[in-house]
């Protein structure tokens, strides 16, 4: 029996002829070859694709994405390239949640619909996002909450709710910011006596801006804490 790469077969026992023998040598030696020059050939075109593939179709600000920022006081309204932007203190950007802040700036989206993620640097540093959207940016709003942890101090949290608190020895308390609808002053008097003698301390008025308050008899101070929107 005979196929294309063997051209000839012997019978066992009998002798075969040497030219025969060569020729079936040379037809496997032949074939070898042309199998090797086949999968070099594979392996040049499969090289040239992916080649063409990454200079010619990668979108080459996907492949490099960070960026140290060397130019000071830049406009974070003017970073609209997907990537991640780090800046230092002497490169601190305008229109950032805390100007001449340092921190990290992430930017995806489209040209026409970006967004960009802030976080700060520091432990238990906040992240603010905000969008441009309709050729304008939106205010940055923060998923933490910002927060002003002072006598008197804040919460202010991103569905509107705000928490203020303070120490008061007497008179009027103005709060840290001001409530838009309702505010709900609590207040705890800070002095104790065993004396019998009459002791009334409260809040005399009250708005969205702060309260007043008035005392009489044994008294220290006010703590107090004010829920509001």
């Amino acid at each position: 029996m005979t196929n294309q790469m063997i051209p000839y077969s012997f019978i066992p026992g009998t002798k075969a002829k040497a030219s025969e023998v060569n020729a079936n040598f040379i037809s496997v030696a032949n074939a070898i070859e042309k199998n090797n020059s086949d999968v070099s050939h594979d392996i040049d075109e499969i090289n040239g694709k992916v080649k063409e593939i990454t200079e010619t179709k990668a979108d080459k600000t996907e492949l490099i994405t960070e960026h140290d920022v060397e130019e000071p006081a830049t406009d974070l309204n003017d970073y609209k390239t997907k990537g991640t932007y780090i800046f230092t203190s002497e490169t601190a950007p305008s229109n950032s949640p805390s100007e001449g802040a340092e921190g990290i700036l992430f930017v995806t989206g489209t040209d026409t619909a970006v967004k960009q993620i802030w976080f700060s640097y520091g432990e238990n540093s906040e992240i603010y996002t905000r969008s441009f959207k309709d050729e304008s940016w939106s205010a940055w709003s923060s998923n933490t909450g910002n927060i002003n942890l002072a006598n008197p101090g804040y919460l202010e949290m991103p569905n509107g709710l705000v928490i203020q608190w303070g120490n008061k020895s007497s008179g009027s308390v103005t709060y840290p910011i001001a409530f838009n609808t309702v505010g709900s002053p609590v207040c705890a008097k800070n002095g104790q006596s065993s004396s019998f003698s009459r002791s009334d301390t409260g809040i005399s008025s009250q708005s969205l801006t702060g309260f007043s308050l008035a005392s009489a008899g044994v008294f220290s101070s006010q703590n107090w804490v004010a829920f509001g929107y």
